[in-house]
């Protein structure tokens, strides 16, 4: 996903210093999960609302976890913090649009992509072509148009395919 995340950056033309800020961020985004259920994170079928809460709960233990290391760190717990935020403010907090930093909207579309293109326990993975229509059909909604855009530009590039030896 970091990978997806810093060429989607680069597309969006962010100097080389955000675009490790973005990867960074990519990297630990979902590191609160490491205090989530097993059961809640392998559920199958549909997370229950009390389970989802717990699951939501990722985000702030995220920053809980790194928020006493510091350093560089500091710069990338905001975009960490609004992962989930979507453009429309329909995300796990109420921002919206211009109010979410610029690199946590190329994270939810990163981070987007490789949940769709990736088996999960209650679903099988959709084909890169399929998560590409997804992705660009939640353009305005879940994701930044501007972020799309890049993220289009990247897909038809090919920069979007992964080899398995960098993962």
């Amino acid at each position: 996903m970091s990978v997806y995340a810093a060429k989607i950056a680069a597309c969006c033309g962010l100097d080389r210093d955000r675009i490790e800020d973005v990867r960074t961020a990519a990297l630990l985004h979902d590191i609160g999960k490491l205090d989530i259920s097993r059961d809640i994170l392998y559920k199958a079928a549909k997370l229950s609302d009390v389970e989802f809460q717990e699951m939501k709960m990722h985000v702030t233990r995220g920053i809980d976890f790194l928020s006493p290391v510091g350093g560089s760190l500091k710069r990338v717990l905001p975009i960490i913090l609004s992962h989930h935020d979507k453009f429309d403010g329909s995300g796990y907090f109420p921002n919206s649009g211009e109010n979410i930093p610029f690199e946590a909207r190329i994270i939810t579309v990163a981070d987007a992509y490789d949940a769709i293109t990736s088996d999960r326990p209650y679903r099988k993975a959709s084909t890169p072509f399929e998560a590409r229509d997804i992705i660009v059909k939640g353009s305005g909604s879940s994701f930044d148009p501007r972020v799309v855009r890049a993220f289009e530009a990247a897909f038809s590039r090919g920069e979007m395919e992964v080899p398995e030896v960098m993962i």
